[in-house]
C-alpha cells in the first residue's frame, strides 16, 4: 500500500488530480533544497489548520434545534448530522474525510521535514538544523496523536498492544508500505518523537505561535500521558511546561465588540470579541485553527448539560455564547431551549495552551490525591475567568477533603474552560472507562432519539472508506 493509498485523492473521488491535490512535492515547481527551504514548510499555509469541528458533534456540548428559522440540524452536512446522531461511518468513499486526507498530508510536510533538513545545504548551523528538525517532530506527533484518538479505541494499557490504531507514517517517500499499526504503537511514537525533540527545541517559538517550542512539547506530552493514565508523567510534563511560561491572561479585560446576527445574514458580521486568536494569544503555547471554525459557531447551540455549568459571571459564557437574534422569540434560542449558540469569532486555538496544561496537571495532582496542590491550579485559572466581583477561591473544606469531590471540580472545570475544542471527545472516552464517570449522550433528530452508550464502539470513527478500499488488509473499526 503506498501512501497514495492512505490519501487516495484523485479525480474520480475529488474531481481534481492527485498531484493538484497533494501539492507536496510539485516537482515542476519546487524542491526543497536549503535549510531555509525545510523551514519554510513549517511556514505553510498547509500546516496552520488541524483537525475539524464536527467531531464535537458527538458530544454532550453540542445542541442541534430543529425548526425555522434556523434549522441546525437540518443545515447541517450530511456527515455532520450522521455523527450527531452516531453514526461512525460518516463518510462515504465519494466524500472527503479532511481529518484523516489532511491530517496524513500535514505528516508528510512534517516528514518531508525531519528526513532531510540535516543534510540539507546552505550556511546554517548544525544546531539550528536540529531547532528545524525538532519542530517537525512535534508537529508530526501531534497529527498522530490527534489520528489516533479519534480513529481508534482510548489508550488502556491492557489491550493497547492489540488494538489497532492508525498507520504511523514515518518518512516522506510515496511508495513505502503503510500498515494499520497498535494504539500503542502509536502513543510510543508520538511519546518518542515528543522526547527527541525536546533538547533541540527553541524556549518559545520562531516568529509565529504555529511553530514548536520547548513548552509546547511539555504540553503535548503531559496530554499525552494524561490519555494514558500516567499521573505522575502528565503532571511532571505539565510542570515543565508551566516553569518555562506559566501567565494567563485575565478575560475580565476583553468584551463582546461586535454582537453579530443569528443566524447568518450574509454581509453582515458574524460576532466578535476583542479576545487575541490563537496566533496572538498569549496562552496559545502551539497554535493550530480548527479547518472551517465558523461552521460551528453558525450551526450549533451549547446544550443544556453543558450550559448549566456556567454562570453569568463567568466571562467564558460571556465572550463565548450568545442567545441568538433577532432577540424575540421563536428566533432566540435562548428563549425556546434555554441554551446558547457558540459564537466565538476568533480562530481559536485547538493545538496546545496554558489553561489546559494548568487543567491536566490539576488532575493529575487530584488523581494522585495532592489535593491541595490541584485547587491552586484551579483557583488561578478561575480568578483569570470570573468577574471580581464574583470569585470566591475553593478550599478544601469547600469539597470537605474528598478526593473524588475536588476531582469531579476539576473535570468540571476542565469542561467549562475546553469547550468546543474538539477535546470533549476524548474527555468522554476515558473518563468512560471508570464506571463513577460513565455517561450515556443522548441526542434527539427528527422525532428519533439515538443513544451513544458508554464505551460504545461508535466513539471511533471508521477509517475513511477512500482509504480501507485501497487497504483490505487493515483491520476497519465495528
Amino acid at each position: 500500500m503506498k501512501l497514495k493509498h492512505i490519501l487516495p485523492i484523485c479525480a474520480t473521488v475529488l474531481m481534481v488530480s492527485c498531484d493538484k491535490y497533494l501539492d507536496v512535492r510539485p516537482k515542476d515547481k519546487f524542491i526543497p533544497e536549503s535549510v531555509e527551504d525545510y523551514e519554510n514548510m513549517l511556514n505553510s499555509a498547509n500546516l496552520v489548520n488541524s483537525g475539524d469541528y464536527f467531531q464535537d458533534l458527538l458530544t454532550d456540548d453540542v445542541f442541534l434545534p430543529e425548526g425555522q428559522p434556523a434549522n441546525l440540524y437540518s443545515n447541517q452536512q450530511a456527515h455532520a448530522r450522521r455523527i450527531y446522531t452516531f453514526n461512525n461511518v460518516p463518510y462515504e468513499a465519494n466524500n472527503n474525510d479532511f481529518q484523516w486526507s489532511e491530517g496524513y498530508k500535514r505528516i508528510f510536510y512534517f516528514n518531508t521535514v525531519i528526513n532531510n533538513v540535516l543534510d540539507a545545504s546552505g550556511t546554517k548551523s548544525e544546531e539550528y538544523k536540529k531547532s528545524v528538525k525538532a519542530e517537525a517532530l512535534v508537529g508530526r506527533a501531534f497529527e498522530h496523536m490527534i489520528l489516533v484518538n479519534l480513529y481508534a479505541k482510548h489508550y488502556d494499557a491492557a489491550t493497547a498492544a492489540t488494538d489497532p490504531g492508525i498507520p504511523i507514517a514515518l518518512i516522506g517517500d510515496i511508495s513505502a508500505k503503510f500498515v494499520r499499526n497498535t494504539v500503542q504503537e502509536t502513543y510510543d511514537q508520538i511519546i518518542k518523537d515528543l522526547t527527541d525533540a525536546l533538547p533541540d527545541l527553541p524556549a518559545s517559538p520562531k516568529k509565529t505561535s504555529f511553530r514548536a517550542s520547548k513548552p509546547a512539547a511539555y504540553a503535548l506530552l503531559s496530554r499525552a500521558y494524561l490519555y494514558m493514565g500516567k499521573w505522575d508523567l502528565a503532571e511532571q510534563n505539565a510542570e515543565e511546561a508551566l516553569k518555562l511560561k506559566s501567565e494567563l491572561f485575565d478575560m475580565n479585560n476583553y468584551a463582546v465588540t461586535v454582537p453579530g446576527p443569528f443566524p447568518y445574514v450574509p454581509g453582515t458580521p458574524v460576532g466578535w470579541t476583542n479576545v487575541p486568536d490563537a496566533q496572538k494569544n498569549p496562552e496559545t503555547l502551539y497554535a493550530r485553527h480548527f479547518l472551517r471554525p465558523m461552521g460551528l459557531g453558525q450551526l450549533s447551540c451549547a446544550s443544556s448539560d453543558l450550559s448549566s455549568l456556567f454562570t453569568n459571571d463567568d466571562q467564558r459564557w460571556v465572550l463565548y455564547y450568545a442567545n441568538g437574534w433577532p432577540p424575540a422569540p421563536p428566533y432566540n434560542y435562548w428563549n425556546m431551549y434555554q441554551v446558547k449558540i457558540f459564537l466565538r469569532g476568533d480562530y481559536y486555538n485547538n493545538a496546545a495552551g496554558l489553561p489546559e496544561v494548568y487543567l491536566n496537571d490539576a488532575e493529575a495532582k487530584t488523581r494522585q490525591n495532592d489535593l491541595s496542590g490541584a485547587l491552586d491550579l484551579i483557583n488561578e485559572l478561575r480568578q483569570h475567568r470570573i468577574k471580581p466581583a464574583a470569585y470566591v477561591e475553593k478550599t478544601l473544606a469547600d469539597f470537605n477533603n474528598d478526593q473524588e469531590k475536588v476531582l469531579r471540580f476539576v473535570l468540571e472545570e476542565r469542561r467549562r474552560e475546553l469547550a468546543f475544542m474538539n477535546m470533549r471527545h476524548i474527555d468522554l472516552k476515558r473518563l468512560n472507562k471508570e464506571a463513577r464517570f460513565q455517561k450515556t449522550i443522548v441526542h434527539n433528530a427528527e422525532g428519533i432519539e439515538y443513544r451513544l452508550e458508554p464505551n460504545s464502539d461508535k466513539y471511533q470513527r471508521q477509517i475513511w472508506p477512500a482509504a480501507s478500499a485501497f487497504n483490505p488488509d487493515w483491520e476497519l473499526n465495528p
